[in-house]
């Protein structure tokens, strides 16, 4: 079968790999590093490319370039199979293949991933050489962080806009590159590279698809597998997971009403759905939770001073497709008043990184966050939008006219030709940025760091509500267009302006739906949790009165286990395979209606089975479940 050809679009930048075959090393001393690179000069001379960054590993090579044409990305690499090989192999006396097949590549979304992608090779040899105590010699780290000069390296256009001088840029992406690479985008970019895919943001992807004619984003592994599973139980586990998680912050749930009144109108309460009631009355369908904790702490001054709160339910929103159709959401809102500093968001996003982790989550999540300043500074910088697309308003579209007049930075998100052609020289809203909030944001972003919390600053990153200073989102990439997991921030103005009273709020809202389904993508295995723990089979129709109290006693010793009484009266052995289908950890068969009368205790997890009486069945139980209760009485948390 004939090879897929290479994804390859002009002007893109390529990240590629080599590695040593069985993943050999292929650098051993010095001196193959330094024939390496000499390899590499004279292709730089040879062939039209533009290098970024590269890494050497012992066994593996990594690069970040611009190539000007197919053809010159095969020639570098060609040049490098026909000249170092062979030195390779004659000086250790071997012979055939050095590297591991063919090499991998990946395109890069430059606006969105290139300074990552450059990260992720530059810092590629960190642990180990910090692990030997040396500096980061063989790789273009100490290029593009100022250090030395290496005349084989030409700056990317994204890596240019970082200051205006080199040592503005350098100190930058020093600063950069000191938060940590999160285990989501190397995943990702793994799987970019192993499948000659683009790494890019969805909306990126689907427009270079239309054009090439074939997909470019990673596929996932393995065929859908197909099972009927209780889907009750897979919400109320991670509803749970949740519940934990913010009682172990101290959150104090509370409960906020369906249906809003009319007026009060604000940036949260335009997601309300009108809904008419009996009696010419109509309410508002709640499209989110703020605007019902605005009024509840409104109503209870108490909270106004450092309160923290939770609440989860249903919300309602207009389909995207026709806004007559309501559809319905699963949500858990996380609410924080009086509290001013950037402490409570950082404890929020450590909160958020902390759940998703408890889910397995942490290598499939992303973490984006921008700063707005003050609301004065946000109008200013959209004072300066409209100026700037004032003489294009005559070809623009009506949409784009409403966006202009209201929230002008939507327009920095679109993916329309023009629109994406003036993004780069539009005003950046870090231009407009006090001194105050930029020590602020700086503050939080080392602060993350410190804590290891992976973030990716994306500064066309802007509130669709009324938040100030901090923005942030979550969002999976496998997820395509559904990508946003959670969001949040600062209101304070906001808040202040509803309360009309000074207070300061902080909040976040976990969409439960698209994490379900991000689950069931990836680990579907925590969603078949043991439902039942015990299964009590009756060995002859008169056990089965014994069997139904052996449950009963069960019950009162473990009130935080599932236990099931089989009531089929079925053949002992079709009982026993029905009781393992069910997930059942322990099975017992009752053989007698005796009270004392020894029972047959099976352990699927060990293979064991043993006749006991009720008592050792008791310790048996005891000491191998997992009996702790979960944060909501009679709920079993095994993944807890």
């Amino acid at each position: 079968m004939s090879r897929t050809s290479r994804v390859y679009v002009q002007g893109l930048p390529q990240l590629i790999q080599l590695n040593g075959h069985n993943n050999d090393i292929v650098f051993h001393d010095d001196e193959d590093y330094l024939t390496f690179l000499n390899c590499l000069r004279r292709a730089d001379e040879l062939f039209d490319f533009a290098l970024h960054a590269w890494t050497l590993l012992p066994h593996q090579m990594m690069m970040l370039l611009t190539p000007q044409t197919k053809e010159d990305l095969s020639r570098l690499v060609q040049h490098i199979g026909r000249s170092y090989v062979p030195w390779f192999n004659q000086k250790y006396h071997r012979s055939g293949s050095l590297w591991e097949g063919r090499y991998n590549s990946s395109l890069i979304e430059p606006e969105a991933y290139l300074l990552i992608a450059q990260k992720f090779v530059d810092t590629r040899l960190g642990e180990l050489h910090a692990a030997r105590g040396e500096r980061l010699t063989w790789s273009s780290y100490r290029n593009n962080i100022g250090e030395q000069q290496q005349q084989m390296i030409t700056p990317h256009e994204q890596y240019l806009r970082l200051g205006h001088t080199p040592q503005e840029r350098a100190t930058q992406y020093a600063r950069f590159i000191q938060s940590p690479l999160g285990p989501s985008i190397e995943k990702r970019l793994q799987d970019c590279l192993n499948q000659n895919r683009l790494l890019g943001t969805p909306q990126y992807c689907q427009q270079l698809e239309r054009q090439l004619h074939r997909p470019v984003q990673p596929r996932q592994a393995g065929r859908p597998r197909k099972y009927f599973h209780n889907q009750v139980t897979d919400w109320a586990w991670l509803e749970n997971q949740a519940a934990c998680l913010l009682s172990r912050y101290c959150y104090q749930e509370v409960r906020l009403p369906l249906l809003e009144s009319e007026g009060n109108e604000t940036a949260f309460t335009s997601q309300n759905q009108k809904f008419p009631l009996a009696g010419n009355h109509s309410a508002l369908l709640r499209g989110e939770g703020t605007m019902g904790c605005l009024k509840m702490i409104n109503q209870h001054p108490h909270l106004q001073s450092m309160s923290k709160l939770w609440y989860e339910g249903v919300m309602f929103r207009s389909s995207a497709n026709s806004g007559e159709h309501i559809q319905q959401y699963q949500q858990i809102g996380v609410e924080a008043f009086g509290y001013a500093g950037v402490d409570i968001e950082l404890e929020q996003l450590a909160l958020q990184y902390d759940f998703f982790k408890s889910l397995g989550l942490q290598e499939n999540v992303e973490l984006k966050i921008n700063s707005t300043g003050t609301q004065k500074e946000l109008a200013a910088f959209r004072t300066a939008l409209r100026a700037f697309y004032q003489p294009f308003i005559g070809v623009f579209e009506s949409e784009w006219t409403e966006c202009l007049a209201m929230q002008p930075e939507r327009l920095l998100r679109s993916d329309h030709p023009l629109l994406a052609r003036l993004r780069s020289i539009a005003p950046e809203i870090g231009d407009f940025l006090g001194e105050e909030s930029r020590k602020r944001f700086d503050c939080l972003l080392e602060s993350l760091t410190k804590i290891r919390v992976p973030f990716v600053v994306d500064r066309w990153l802007y509130p669709s509500n009324a938040y100030c200073h901090t923005h942030f989102e979550w969002h999976c990439e496998k997820l395509m267009e559904h990508s946003l997991l959670c969001r949040g921030g600062r209101y304070d103005e906001c808040a202040t302006s509803v309360l009309e009273t000074p207070i300061q709020a902080c909040g976040f809202a976990l969409m439960l739906d698209p994490i379900m389904r991000l689950l069931r993508l990836t680990d579907k295995h925590l969603l078949k949790q043991q439902v039942t723990d015990v299964v009590i089979i009756p060995g002859s129709p008169a056990a089965s009165t014994q069997a139904l109290n052996i449950g009963r006693s069960l019950r009162k010793t473990f009130p935080q286990m599932s236990i099931a009484n089989d009531f089929s009266h079925m053949r002992v052995t079709a009982c026993v395979r029905n009781a393992r289908r069910q997930g059942g950890r322990f099975i017992i068969v009752v053989s007698s209606e005796e009270a004392a009368t020894e029972v047959a205790i099976y352990d699927r997890d060990s293979g064991e089975e043993q006749r006991v009486n009720l008592a050792k069945a008791i310790s048996i139980l005891s000491h191998s479940l997992n009996a702790s209760p979960g944060c909501r009485g009679g709920i079993n948390v095994p993944y807890g």
